[in-house]
């Protein structure tokens, strides 16, 4: 159970410092207001991606050919993540890019995540793949790492953000990137030795 919970918690964390579009929300929302306004989008995930993997889960578990779509699952999953990690271990700057807004902080930070591509990626392609074979206690800690993972590390960017403005753009915030693109790549290679 531990391992699973470590599993999402390394996956959650990595999710939460990368660049997307949510990042850019998170900053944009914690320059123009304050770390309040960070907080909010920081637990915007958990509010978009409950719902997906609810009806992942009830899908995969209900589908014919079970087994060799959660095999297919694994090797698109691998791929996605060894892509996404070479391209975070290659990285030399950070581009963000932040627009003004006027919307409201939630309603922008809900509206950007249920439109953005990547949790639709990683809970079908990564996340229920993994866990879907897995006993209810094993899935359960998986997914609660991964939030506090990725909840926690944006509120922590957050918080950078309100007391430091240029982190983003210094060379530790790329380190931390580049770890989180190694993690993703060694997760890429699991999923890969399940196909087997």
């Amino acid at each position: 159970m531990i391992e699973f919970f470590i599993a999402g918690l390394l996956l959650g964390i990595s999710a939460g410092i990368s660049p997307g579009p949510l990042m850019a929300v998170l900053i944009s929302e914690t320059i123009k207001g304050n770390f309040k306004n960070g907080f909010i989008i920081s637990i915007v995930p958990v509010l978009t991606d409950i719902p997906l993997i609810i009806v992942l889960v009830f899908f995969l578990k209900n589908v014919q050919n079970h087994e060799f779509i959660i095999k297919t699952l694994y090797f698109l999953g691998f791929i996605v993540l060894t892509y996404y990690g070479l391209k975070d271990i290659l990285a030399s700057k950070v581009d963000i890019n932040i627009n003004s807004y006027t919307v409201a902080s939630l309603k922008r930070g809900l509206l950007t995540n249920i439109l953005n591509p990547h949790p639709y990626i990683f809970w079908g392609l990564v996340g229920v793949p993994f866990i879907i074979e897995e006993n209810i206690f094993n899935m359960i800690s998986f997914i609660a790492g991964f939030f506090i993972g990725i909840v926690g590390s944006k509120i922590s960017i957050a918080l950078i953000v309100e007391k430091s403005k240029k982190f983003l753009q210094s060379r530790y915030y790329i380190y931390m990137i580049k770890l989180s693109g190694l993690i993703l790549v060694l997760f890429g290679v699991v999923l890969f030795s399940k196909i087997f």
